[in-house]
């Protein structure tokens, strides 16, 4: 059931669930003060969710920052999460398409190309809620890094976990029994970096993080973020909002 929800309900808090709620309310109220109120909310949710320099702003806050991994004298493992990984669409087989949260992966295998990894573990299901013969993302991450030249015997699939909470329950045995005396390097997206470091650390795993996928950039005044509600806001800020509220949920119930 949580995991049904965590899917489901979050879609109330985001800027276009918001949105939606209030226009339904405009269109449905018969009283003309109360629709007025209405457009004004979504209005004023518009411009502020839209708002380019404030998203970014936010994700500059939430996001951790990128990182660099300091020389050391033990083997480390790249645990890479997924969730965008890849594209899972039967229509775009055979060929391997990267997802939007692609860099995850690609980061993984920069860093062991440059040899600041020795293994990398991709964890993670398919994790569809309704569907679930459209593949798997974490052999389609495996069959990626099979082609850019990476070892079959470096790489190691977890392929039971559907959030990041299994993620870190499913991980921590095969990091415990086969990368023993191992650093473990956790690889996501620098805004899901912080419930999945939290997730990890509650099965008592000190890992590194890793952060890919950056949201954020450069802070800028231009006046199409500072006056102009924009598209791909509303789309980064569902990303801050999707993970704010999964993070507080996790905390609720003990995860982190």
């Amino acid at each position: 059931m949580f995991y049904f929800l965590s899917k489901t309900l979050t879609f109330l808090f985001m800027p276009v669930g918001l949105l939606t709620i209030a226009l339904l309310f405009a269109v449905i109220s018969k009283n003309r003060a109360h629709q007025r109120k209405a457009l004004i909310a979504a209005l004023i949710l518009l411009m502020v969710a839209g708002n380019g320099f404030i998203t970014n702003e936010l994700m500059i806050w939430w996001e951790v920052p990128p990182a660099v991994l300091p020389a050391s004298t033990r083997p480390r493992v790249g645990v890479v999460l997924t969730g965008g990984l890849a594209n899972v669409n039967p229509r775009v087989r055979p060929a391997i398409h990267l997802g939007n949260q692609g860099d995850r992966v690609a980061q993984a295998l920069l860093l062991y190309k440059s040899g600041q990894i020795q293994k990398i573990l991709i964890s993670g299901g398919i994790g569809g809620i309704i569907r679930r013969d459209v593949g798997d993302e974490g052999q389609l991450s495996r069959q990626f890094l099979l082609t850019a030249g990476v070892p079959a015997r470096d790489i190691i699939l977890e392929n039971r976990s559907r959030n990041t909470y299994e993620n870190a329950r499913f991980s921590a045995p095969i990091l415990q029994r086969t990368f023993k005396g191992y650093e473990y390097v956790l690889i996501t997206s620098a805004w899901h970096m912080r419930r999945a470091i939290g997730c990890f650390e509650k099965q008592r795993l000190a890992v590194t993080p890793y952060p890919a996928a950056f949201i954020s950039g450069q802070r800028e005044f231009a006046p199409n973020h500072l006056l102009f509600p924009s598209e791909q806001s509303l789309f980064d800020l569902y990303w801050l909002v999707h993970e704010v509220v999964g993070y507080t949920t996790y905390r609720i119930v003990g995860y982190i």
